[in-house]
């Protein structure tokens, strides 16, 4: 069997592309494209690789190298730089492509195609060196942790040795000797480890499709298949994309927006943003961002731009999205759309509104809520708490109260005798076992659009994230929230509307959202 490539981002050469056979980060790219959407081109291979790859001792089959290279090509005729090139160099992202939306499972590798040799072509095409040493520790950092599977401490403690040597609270003010530094020291982890770093661009390329192939036997895609959430995904297809750079300067940065609030249903934006930052710094749950607010105030012509490109992906694809972007130097360009993923609150009021807006008929709103008990959905709030031990950033309501548990072993432990909150200093998706048996997740770190946060509110879990104010005390397995110390198996309680987290169970009140179940009703009527 044999696959061939399928190129997006250029009106030249995008068709139609299958979801089943491209994945579906390809074809909305491809679609998005003939709806004038600025999206950076590029190409996939077909799931063909993935099912070759398990079926032959793991190894890319013959015909995979030459579509890579015939990819690389149209790349390279398309954005008039060269992969490899020491003077103009494309850099690009290896990316999965499953044929359902997967947030999180699967691996990314970005700036793919720097070495120590293109660096300098890097800083000659942009002018900036410190974009430039920037690039390139990160691309050397995550080739490690993916592709290699080193420890990400081992550039994790390099990295804040960075920050205190130079006196900063965070990566993103780092100069120019510092990343150039931090690039070294990383090259210097390869080869201590016995895995040099490869200079050769088509070296780089074929072992980051590999590892994202790997991903697909990995634990946290078997997590995912175990809880029936992939469907009859048949694999994953690899998606190859030229890169937009987040972190080329101070007009520049990285979020992801959802075109209604994903657990309550309201209209309008909500997105979180980070200068400076490439794309899966924001969803990674690492970082927190800048809300839709404090966005639309400081760069108001790329909300009004993205606000738009929302609605109009809305009414072509007739359901909520969930956005990924980036702002380079103040451009904006769409990396990635597909339905988002929402609580049964939420369904049922997006299906309600997009039917009253005219974007769906009353056939099509049902079939988003397929599967949902209308009767069993409940707004819970809290009415009787006393003071919050502390506050974070809601990212999925309702109340959730349980026994904390520090660990995803520990909550599946505990969730079968139990509710559990599953209390972590920042979540990722190798947490999905015990965020599904958890009631609820709390964070210290991350945002509300983070991956961890999208799988919570998929599997209609309540999530807070953000909370500043929770440490960890690992060697006495204890954390404290505020003033407050807490160990394994306290009793807490989240309120995913308001981000409060209390001691103990609280009093809650519920109510039955009875105006959009009868309006919701209404169209079986209509139907008959």
């Amino acid at each position: 069997m044999t696959g061939t490539i399928a190129v997006f981002g250029t009106n030249r050469d995008t068709g139609a592309v299958s979801r089943d056979r491209y994945g579906n980060k390809a074809a909305v790219l491809a679609e998005m494209t003939e709806l004038g959407i600025p999206v950076p081109p590029g190409f996939a291979l077909p799931v063909e690789v993935c099912e070759e790859y398990y079926s032959v001792d793991r190894q890319l089959p013959a015909w995979a190298h030459d579509q890579l290279a015939l990819g690389i090509g149209k790349l390279e005729n398309t954005t008039g730089l060269g992969f490899g090139s020491p003077r103009r160099p494309l850099m690009i992202s290896v990316r999965s492509g499953a044929a359902v939306s997967m947030p999180g499972i699967m691996q990314t590798i970005l700036n793919v195609g720097l070495s120590r040799e293109t660096v300098g072509g890097l800083i000659f095409r942009t002018g900036n060196p410190r974009f430039a040493w920037d690039c390139y520790r990160r691309l050397l950092a995550q080739f490690g942790e993916v592709v290699r599977g080193h420890d990400p401490m081992r550039y994790g403690v390099l990295l804040r040795e960075a920050m205190e040597e130079e006196g900063v609270p965070d990566e993103a003010e780092l100069g120019t000797a510092s990343f150039r530094a931090l690039a070294g020291r990383y090259e210097r982890v390869h080869a201590e480890l016995g895995t040099p770093f490869p200079s050769d661009a088509v070296t780089q390329l074929k072992e980051c499709t590999v590892a994202v192939l790997e991903s697909w036997g990995g634990p946290r895609a078997d997590a995912f298949r175990r809880l029936g959430m992939a469907g009859a995904a048949r694999g994953t297809a690899v998606t190859v994309q030229a890169m937009v750079f987040g972190n080329l300067g101070s007009a520049s940065g990285a979020g992801v927006a959802f075109t209604r609030n994903p657990w309550s249903g309201e209209p309008g934006l909500l997105l979180d943003f980070r200068f400076g930052a490439q794309g899966e710094e924001v969803v990674s749950g690492e970082q927190s961002g800048l809300d839709q607010e404090t966005f639309a105030r400081v760069m108001p012509e790329q909300y009004e731009a993205l606000g738009k490109i929302g609605t109009q992906l809305e009414r072509h694809y007739g359901d909520m999205q969930d956005v990924e972007f980036t702002i380079e130097e103040g451009l904006l360009f769409i990396l990635q759309s597909r339905t988002g993923k929402r609580s049964p609150l939420a369904a049922l009021r997006i299906a309600v509104d997009l039917v009253a807006d005219g974007l769906i008929g009353p056939s099509a709103a049902r079939d988003l809520l397929a599967g949902i008990d209308l009767g069993g959905i409940r707004i819970r709030r809290v009415l009787g708490g006393g003071d919050p031990l502390g506050v974070g950033t809601p990212a999925s309501g309702g109340v959730a109260s349980g026994t904390i548990a520090f660990t995803g072993d520990r909550a599946e432990a505990d969730g079968a005798d139990g509710a559990v909150i599953l209390v972590r200093p920042t979540a990722s998706p190798d947490d999905i076992a015990g965020i599904h048996a958890a009631s609820g997740l709390l964070v210290a770190r991350g945002g509300r659009t983070s991956h961890a946060a999208v799988v919570a509110r998929q599997l209609g879990k309540v999530c807070v994230v953000n909370c500043r104010t929770l440490s960890f005390d690992p060697l006495r397995h204890r954390c404290t929230i505020g003033e407050t110390v807490l160990r394994e198996g306290d009793l807490i309680s989240l309120d995913g509307d308001t981000g409060r987290i209390y001691r103990g169970e609280v009093t809650t009140v519920e109510e039955r959202p009875s105006a959009l179940v009868r309006a919701a009703r209404a169209w079986d009527s209509q139907h008959r």
